[in-house]
């Protein structure tokens, strides 16, 4: 076997790969003898039809069959040969014709990681603004105040009520491009919580103010990188009639409401301490999800390097899985979100590639300050795993070391920046990490 590697650039290399005549008589011999048990040809017993007879009636399966062989089982050692340490599955690019007697060659992209500087001083120490976990009265009472509107019975409005924020509009809308209807782009009957946004904060705006049984036309012009491919760069006029209107009933915020949601509260005191909490556990998981951002974000502001592009499109297929499951999981699909997969790629690619760069430079801290996880740190995740699911620690430990272990060593890099940055509150005065403190 002969490999050769092309520098396509610091990130992507080409694998030139060519096989001896024999490897290739080799997989043409296993491809006939496993064609020749799985095919029936009058004149011949199973299993006993020649070779000079299958190679002139499946010429070509048998080719791309013995091409398959060839690569798949020459890849590995192709790679292993050259020295580079891809971090996808190599993609085939090329491949010749498979005949017998002649050397047979393909060639395959390998993604490699960026290699590049990181000096200590560019992620220890970094002096960073402490995000404020702090929740405020005000922020409960406007929680609770959504308890009331998601609790409120509804009530038919009388016929000369007129539309306000937060009313129920059941309504009929037809959309146009100038006189053209845009297919798809209908109903005659939506529901529409007025404000909310939820249809379109402009359409929702011009419903105000109207009443059961008006006809409403409003125009709205949507950017061109719309997700929604029926409306982007469009100018639509919406004709809607309001068909009906419903009231919500808000109950006063006391004891006997909240024992009447049925959600385990004795009294609005104890629902107040219960969101306040919640609200606390939140706003402080969000401080820190800030807190790592900022430090990220400084460290790659000091450092530069290409990213494999197919590796960005790996990230962003990831995340636009995990948004069709999230769909999916509302009863949705993107087709009937109206939401375009290609636009929304174009607007996750920026994200998807600032995640790439944060992974590759999470992977070098680890390196170069030796981060590792211990087996007990595996251990212990995987029987917090386990008591999570209600499964068994075993399975969990195999989850863990399949699919999970590049995370936590990330978490654990984070960790590590974190507790070594120097933290400063809103009035400037300095925290330093925890990790500095104790040495």
């Amino acid at each position: 076997m002969k490999v050769n590697v092309e520098d396509i650039s610091a990130v992507e290399k080409r694998l030139q790969v060519e096989l001896p005549p024999e490897e290739v008589s080799k997989a043409i011999d296993r491809t006939c003898q496993r064609l020749a048990r799985e095919v029936n040809l009058k004149g011949f017993r199973k299993g006993r039809v020649p070779k000079s007879v299958l190679k002139r009636l499946f010429r070509e399966h048998i080719e791309e069959k013995a091409a398959e062989i060839l690569i798949s089982e020459s890849l590995s050692r192709a790679v292993q040969e050259s020295g580079l340490v891809p971090i996808l599955r190599p993609q085939i690019e090329s491949y010749g014709r498979v005949e017998e007697t002649k050397s047979f060659s393909y060639s395959a992209l390998l993604d490699l990681r960026p290699e590049f500087d990181l000096p200590r001083e560019f992620y220890v120490g970094l002096e960073i603004e402490k995000p404020s976990a702090e929740v405020s009265e005000e922020e409960v009472e406007q929680h609770l105040e959504a308890l009331r509107y998601t609790f409120a019975e509804l009530k038919k409005a009388p016929e000369e009520h007129e539309l306000q924020e937060r009313d129920v509009a059941i309504i009929a809308f037809k959309a146009y491009e100038g006189d053209q209807p845009i297919p798809g782009h209908e109903a005659e009957a939506l529901y529409v919580d007025v404000g909310t946004g939820e249809f379109d904060q402009r359409v929702e705006e011009a419903l105000i103010g109207h009443r059961a049984g008006d006809r409403v036309e409003v125009e709205v012009e949507y950017p061109e990188d719309a997700l929604n491919e029926r409306l982007a760069g469009r100018r639509v006029r919406y004709e809607v009639i309001i068909r009906e209107i419903y009231l919500r009933e808000l109950s006063p915020l006391d004891d006997q409401f909240i024992q009447k949601m049925n959600l385990g509260f004795k009294s609005v005191e104890e629902l107040r301490q219960r969101v306040r909490a919640r609200l606390e556990e939140e706003r402080k998981k969000k401080a820190e999800e800030k807190l790592r951002e900022s430090i990220l974000e400084k460290i790659l502001e000091k450092v530069d390097f290409p990213v494999p592009e197919r590796y960005v499109e790996f990230k962003l297929a990831q995340m636009i899985e995990g948004i069709a499951q999230d769909l999916e999981s509302r009863g949705h699909t993107f087709e009937s979100a109206g939401i375009s997969v290609e636009r929304l790629k174009q607007k996750l690619r920026p994200t998807a590639e600032r995640q790439a760069r944060e992974e590759f430079v999470l992977e070098k801290i680890a390196e170069q300050e030796n981060i590792t996880l211990s087996q007990e740190e595996l251990e212990e995740k995987a029987e917090e795993m386990a008591r999570a699911s209600g499964g068994k620690k075993e399975e969990a430990f195999r989850v863990i070391m399949t699919y999970m272990v590049p995370k936590l060593l990330a978490e654990k890099t984070l960790q590590f920046l974190v507790s070594n940055a120097t933290l400063k509150e809103a009035n400037q005065k300095e925290e330093t990490g925890t990790a500095e403190k104790e040495a």
